[in-house]
């Protein structure tokens, strides 16, 4: 079987990070917080590993979850108030848009959503103009699962940081794929994943939260700590962590993160990129349209294209059961950059790639597209 579907979730994942998920769950439990231990825990390891890759200096500040959904969800209804007007884009994936419009469609809130500039970019001066006197969010993908753009963050969030508004940022794709710097930056709020290209488990993930931001608690229960009080306690990121935190997923995402670091994350991206390079030297002059940026600006190493008379459901469909080629077909749920690329309904097939798929796996693909190719 042939793996291009990492933009879902990375596979295979490193050695370290299935000993790191073994390890924990063969090892006799420790609820921290709720028992007498000392000294540090995976929690912790975890949450430095975080600010260290992120280059953060307040790992208190650092909020673990299931992923990017759940931190999302935590950022939107922990930061809007219960009016307010909020600003994204058409490169969001659902993680982002469904929460805004749900919110909008209970009145809860105004939002203005910013066409993506082709492929997937964001137009720095148009976000400046949507800006109002009540505009109290922005939310915006770092990276697109559809084309692979990555956004450059430093104007995106001088804009911000200049009218004092928080920046949701969704890092899903590019956490791992290419450097994050989110230090000197308090209006902030990064939302990543673990099991893409941080190669931990799938259901790990956290929520990076600047010092000038402040979330509402939006679940309630234990966290073993003032378990007195009525309340969640005030106190980060307790306040945020209700219930048992999945030990073994965060033992691997810790584990995954290390991994990253001691590759290098531009070497890695630089595997990506070559194999993007590869793919796309093929599908352009074979006829394939192409919906992604090219290599050199393709740390993500995502491809995603369409063919005239073929649906991308059948493509799939031949890959998947005539060469064992597994990818991804559709909208990835993120309908509405499908519309600013003119891929809607029918979305694209995507490839995704990972460090650890080769130029002869590669090979393999173009040889079954051209099979695709020669069909009418």
């Amino acid at each position: 079987m042939i793996y291009f579907n990492n933009a879902a979730t990375s596979y295979p994942k490193p050695p370290p990070v299935t000993a790191a998920v073994l390890q924990n769950i063969e090892g006799v439990p420790v609820s921290i917080y709720r028992e007498n231990v000392t000294g540090m825990n995976v929690l912790d390891g975890c949450r430095g590993a975080v600010t260290d890759l992120f280059h953060f200096k307040d790992p208190e500040r650092v909020v673990l979850c299931s992923g990017a959904t759940e931190a999302i969800n935590m950022a939107v209804f922990g930061i809007l108030p219960e009016r307010g007007h909020v600003i994204t884009t058409t490169n969001e994936h659902n993680a982002i848009l469904r929460p805004l419009f749900h919110l909008e469609d209970r009145g809860a809130i105004t939002l203005d959503v910013l066409p993506a500039t082709s492929p997937g970019g964001i137009s720095c001066p148009d976000l400046e103009q949507k800006i109002r006197d009540d505009t109290c969010l922005i939310a915006v993908n770092h990276a697109s699962n559809v084309t692979g753009q990555v956004q450059s963050l430093d104007p995106i969030y001088e804009v911000c940081a200049s009218h004092e508004i928080p920046l949701l940022l969704d890092v899903s794709q590019s956490a791992g794929s290419t450097g994050i710097d989110l230090s000197g930056r308090p209006y902030l709020v990064a939302a990543f994943t673990g099991h893409k290209s941080l190669f931990g488990p799938p259901g790990t993930g956290g929520l990076v939260v600047g010092e000038s931001v402040r979330i509402i608690p939006w679940k309630f229960g234990g966290t073993g700590i003032r378990s007195e009080l009525r309340s969640m306690p005030d106190l980060r990121p307790s306040s945020l962590e209700p219930g048992t935190p999945n030990y073994p997923g965060i033992a691997g995402l810790c584990a995954g993160i290390a991994f990253v670091v001691e590759q290098g994350v531009e070497n890695l991206s630089k595997i990506r990129m070559e194999l993007v390079r590869h793919l796309a030297g093929y599908l352009g002059p074979a006829g394939y349209s192409v919906h992604s940026v090219d290599a050199d600006e393709n740390p993500c190493g995502i491809v995603s294209f369409c063919r005239k008379g073929w649906s991308c459901e059948d493509i799939g469909y031949v890959l998947n059961h005539s060469y064992d080629i597994r990818l991804r077909t559709g909208l990835h749920c993120a309908p509405l950059i499908h519309k600013d690329l003119g891929t809607y309904p029918d979305g694209t097939v995507r490839v995704s790639f990972s460090p650890f798929n080769t130029h002869e796996e590669v090979d393999t693909l173009i040889e079954a597209l051209e099979t695709i190719r020669g069909c009418k």
